[in-house]
């Protein structure tokens, strides 16, 4: 009976030291076979980067690290936050308003005298300079001013037939008198003042037609000039010109009627305004920039020509992001002189020719306005690249949800983007700590507006190999490997050539096209390398051949590509890093997969 127990006994304390054993066991071990069976691997320092497999980086080939079954379970760019964490986060957030919005363009210019309100004095017969009444340039004259007195012979000759023809009372040779005196540059007030005299007048005085400045004096007392001979420039100061190089980015801001603002150095502090009256057509290919006409009153006389001035042009933008520009709507121009404007139909002041409504005229006056635009303040926007990114608030029960959004952005205005596409009135969008949300989700795998999980990289990892025959394989390698050549050596035209005789062969079997620029014909080339990767492996028994990977190819996604050497040789950076890859697998007579 002792014996029985003594087995009894035994058995009962193995059972209780298998039982304790397996109750402590090494959770460790549990907890990795579980990791390693349920969840992904990631790299601290690119997390975008999600493998099923522990290992190394592709990138920085530092150990992978456990990625936890509640991250990157979503593929929305989604951030989920308490109202503590938020606060202690700092974010800040503003409403999405439609509002006015004004885009301002800043512009460099230069005064100029008004080509219209510029004269130019000359001789109209030769004589000699009796007496110069304005001798220095610069001096200040009013209209009918006398200028100078001019002696000449042809002009005492005229009068002579003048007083000939009053005498024998003929009224035609009296007319044909009058006319060659005109023609001399007499005025009527002269030719009467003579007939009524009947005394010949031995020199011609000559007057200033216009009020201004004399700017240029080419003649001295005691001269002997000849006809057409330039005597003087006189302009009219009151009013001026502004000269301003515009952008052909900024152009579109610009238009006809548009008020600007300007200041110069003279007169710091001092706003001056003007009007936009006429835009160059054509634009300087060499300076890629419009000359732009603004009319300045100038009444003071405080500015003057030559003088620099910093102009700044406000255009009202609707909710399209287009440019309002209805200053000349429901008014009346010259199709020659658009900046004569009118309130009432009549005829242009300049040339006389019937005006017309400026809404006849293209682009004097813009569409009908789309209303007010969506604005968001600029710190709001992440840019990367060629898209414009937000993130959105959202507020359930006690949580803060932050929803990453890619948006269309119009012009900017002040500080502030016009929303074109992408948001609604109402919404609450960051603009403080958008990068610590963006951040929060690459630490948590999740995508990222900073770095998303692109279109381009879905599409390559569902793009297919193409399957080849024997004979297709053995026409296409020796083409596709001068291709790689090439794109290696950065050689566009020969690159350009390879692809265009693959594209020919075979129908274009990979439905690529000889696109512009050699960033394209790489794209183009990992694609071809699927497809030939995956059919080297059942036809290339010939020389060696290695298929080469780089993890950082197309922005880190990583591709790889066949080459005929063991040198690398990388065809996606060509010359930038020629070397960056390393040798994944090869055939040929003496390797095999």
């Amino acid at each position: 009976m002792k014996k029985y127990r003594k087995y009894i006994t035994l058995i009962i304390i193995f059972i209780l030291g298998v039982w304790l054993g397996n109750s402590l066991a090494d959770p460790k071990s549990a907890d990795s076979s579980k990791v390693t069976q349920n969840t992904q691997w990631t790299c601290s320092m690119h997390p975008n980067v999600k493998l099923p497999d522990p290992g190394q980086c592709p990138i920085c080939f530092m150990d992978l690290i456990p990625l936890e079954d509640n991250r990157g379970s979503t593929d929305a760019p989604v951030l989920t936050l308490s109202k503590n964490a938020e606060q202690l986060a700092d974010i800040s957030t503003t409403k999405v308003e439609r509002k006015e919005a004004f885009s301002q363009v800043r512009v460099t210019g230069k005064l100029q005298v008004d080509e219209s309100r510029l004269k130019e004095i000359a001789a109209w017969m030769d004589g000699r300079i009796e007496r110069l009444y304005v001798d220095f340039t610069g001096t200040s004259v009013r209209e009918n001013d006398h200028l100078l007195e001019l002696y000449s012979p042809p002009l005492i000759a005229a009068q002579e037939e003048m007083l000939a023809a009053l005498e024998n009372n003929s009224l035609p040779v009296i007319k044909a008198a009058r006319e060659k005196l005109r023609l001399l540059g007499l005025s009527t007030t002269q030719i009467e003042e003579i007939e009524s005299q009947r005394k010949l007048k031995e020199s011609l005085t000559i007057y200033t037609p216009i009020s201004g400045v004399i700017l240029k004096k080419n003649t001295r007392e005691g001269e002997y000039v000849k006809k057409g001979q330039h005597l003087f420039s006189v302009a009219d100061l009151s009013k001026l010109w502004l000269i301003m190089d515009v952008f052909e980015s900024d152009i579109a801001y610009l238009y006809l009627g548009q008020e600007v603002k300007f200041e110069t150095t003279s007169f710091p502090g001092r706003e001056f305004k003007g009007t936009v009256a006429f835009i160059n057509p054509v634009l300087d290919p060499h300076t890629r920039s419009v000359k732009v006409r603004v009319n300045i009153s100038n009444e003071d006389l405080s500015l003057k020509p030559e003088m620099l001035a910093a102009a700044v042009v406000s255009a009202k933008i609707d909710a399209k992001g287009q440019v309002i520009h209805t200053a000349l709507q429901g008014k009346y121009v010259c199709p020659m002189h658009q900046d004569d404007v009118h309130v009432e139909p009549g005829s242009c002041s300049i040339c006389e020719m019937e005006i017309v409504p400026a809404e006849s005229l293209p682009g004097l006056v813009s569409a009908e306005s789309m209303g007010n635009p969506l604005l968001i303040p600029k710190t709001a926007v992440l840019k990367t690249g060629e898209r414009s990114v937000v993130y959105v608030r959202s507020r359930q029960n006690d949580e803060v949800s932050f929803e990453g959004r890619e948006i269309t952005l119009g012009p900017k205005a002040g500080e502030e983007y016009v929303v074109i596409d992408g948001l609604k009135e109402g919404e609450e969008v960051v603009v403080n700590g958008a990068f610590k949300i963006d951040s929060a989700l690459q630490i948590e795998a999740k995508p990222s507006m900073m770095s998303p999980q692109d279109s381009e990289s879905t599409a390559k990892e569902k793009v297919e190999s193409i399957p080849l025959s024997h004979k297709q394989y053995e026409e296409l390698l020796p083409i596709y490997l001068q291709l790689q050549e090439s794109l290696a050596a950065d050689n566009f035209a020969s690159a350009k050539k390879a692809i265009g005789k693959i594209k020919d062969s075979n129908d274009n079997i990979f439905g690529i096209e000889i696109e512009g620029s050699i960033k394209k014909l790489r794209a183009a080339f990992e694609l071809i390398s699927v497809s030939m990767i995956a059919n080297a492996a059942k036809h290339h028994h010939g020389s060696e051949l290695h298929e080469v990977f780089c993890p950082m190819a197309f922005e880190n996604k990583g591709a790889s590509w066949l080459q005929s050497t063991i040198k690398v040789a990388n065809p996606y950076y060509g010359s930038t890093m020629l070397r960056c890859g390393s040798v994944t697998n090869s055939y040929g007579v003496h390797h095999g997969k």
